[in-house]
């Protein structure tokens, strides 16, 4: 996967901020709805610069989705880079990354390029993106943790992206804290332990957590 590119001062390359131009259109009108067209007049260059970078729209989708799973991978990095170094932290950072942006442009962005390309060519980089990150996952805490947590969050996240969630906001929060909770396990020992118990100590924690803030209300 291609990463983004900068100028020697350090700002974003003519290439990116049209990648930037295409996630913004379509977030307002959807796959079917970008134009080569569109995407120049939004980031004030000419079509012809535009084409020299992608000459057809299919490439343009597909960059399109590269740009946005490396925002993805960013936001999971500012997340991680506040958490402390435990084999959990990885999970925790994806799960927080993935709930904390509902209303920004990548998230409508996502539900358009879902809805207009998931089965196209185009939509690789995506198909990719899920592949790769669960394998690490994996690794850090084990199958049963990191499984139910990536099934809870994506399970979220579409809910969400579909506008199909039927959860208050402190329904949601609730939720929230429980994937969290499920997903600060001590390695794969914790995996293992949790197997046989209903509920575990870390799913305790953040219950006796939102039991306080509900109390203090």
């Amino acid at each position: 996967m291609s990463q983004p590119q900068k100028n020697k001062r350090g700002r974003p390359s003519a290439r990116d901020k049209i990648l930037d131009a295409a996630l913004d259109v379509i977030s307002e009108v959807g796959t079917t709805g970008l134009t080569l067209d569109a995407v120049a007049s939004r980031c004030g260059i000419s079509k012809g610069g535009l084409l020299y970078h992608f000459p057809f729209k299919e490439q343009l989708l597909y960059a399109a989705n590269e740009q946005l799973v490396r925002r993805r991978l960013a936001a999971r990095a500012v997340e991680e880079a506040i958490l402390p170094d435990t084999p959990s932290r990885e999970l925790k950072a994806y799960v927080m990354a993935s709930v904390n942006n509902r209303s920004g442009n990548d998230f409508i962005s996502t539900r358009m390029l879902a809805v207009g390309s998931l089965a196209d060519e185009s939509a690789e980089p995506i198909r990719q993106y899920f592949k790769d990150r669960f394998p690490p996952f994996e690794e850090k805490v084990g199958f049963d943790r990191a499984a139910l947590v990536h099934v809870a969050t994506e399970g979220l996240w579409f809910m969400e992206m579909l506008h199909l969630s039927p959860f208050s906001p402190e329904q949601r929060e609730r939720l929230v804290h429980s994937i969290l909770a499920l997903a600060d396990a001590d390695g794969k020992q914790a995996d293992k332990n949790t197997r046989h118990t209903k509920t575990g100590p870390s799913v305790k924690k953040y219950k006796n957590r939102a039991k306080e803030t509900d109390h203090g209300n």
